[in-house]
């Protein structure tokens, strides 16, 4: 399957990009951020990911040792009581965030929605708290349109079939799909 692999890395660059991004945001910012760790206003749950997200998750969760076993256990605690993503912990850790997807790696920096009418800006409401978003340089928010095109493009390379396809952002929709 190495057309796979490399479709998947693929994807990889596009997480790199939006790291990068949100690396070259915070960094203009940081002062306007308060994302840290155990910060989990922005981990909604209900969320679903891509095929290749999927894949990317699956394997993650598969190759690090206990992991899988730790989040079937959040599964069956659920410490959010269902109001929080499935894959944090009881302390607000994300147990699967080098291997995140891009929604996540999004959140939490200003970002431009395109609706019906018109381009929209919004942020975590802990963020940038007080500031008028449309003052913000064009390149201090990430184009919610361009990120979705480009992941569009790089699932359906990598799962032609089923490139609509959505899988839940839990435990048994990453792993038993």
């Amino acid at each position: 399957m190495p057309d796979r692999n490399l479709r998947l890395n693929e994807y990889l660059a596009v997480l790199a990009k939006v790291d990068a991004k949100f690396t070259e945001i915070h960094a203009r910012h940081a002062d306007r951020f308060q994302c840290r760790l155990g910060c989990h206003t922005c981990c909604a749950p209900g969320l679903s990911v891509s095929r290749v997200e999927q894949a990317r998750l699956a394997d993650h969760i598969r190759t690090t040792p206990g992991l899988e076993q730790a989040l079937r256990d959040l599964e069956r605690e659920q410490p959010h009581a269902d109001t929080r993503c499935n894959f944090l912990d009881a302390q607000g850790k994300c147990l699967v965030y080098e291997a995140r997807p891009v929604i996540c790696r999004s959140h939490g920096a200003p970002v431009r929605v395109t609706l019906q009418q018109g381009a929209r800006l919004d942020v975590c409401p802990l963020n940038f708290a007080g500031v008028d978003l449309t003052t913000l340089a064009a390149g201090d928010c990430i184009d919610v349109e361009t990120l979705n095109t480009i992941l569009y493009v790089v699932n359906r390379r990598y799962d032609a079939d089923g490139a609509g396809q959505r899988f839940a952002l839990t435990v048994r929709g990453v792993l038993e799909p």
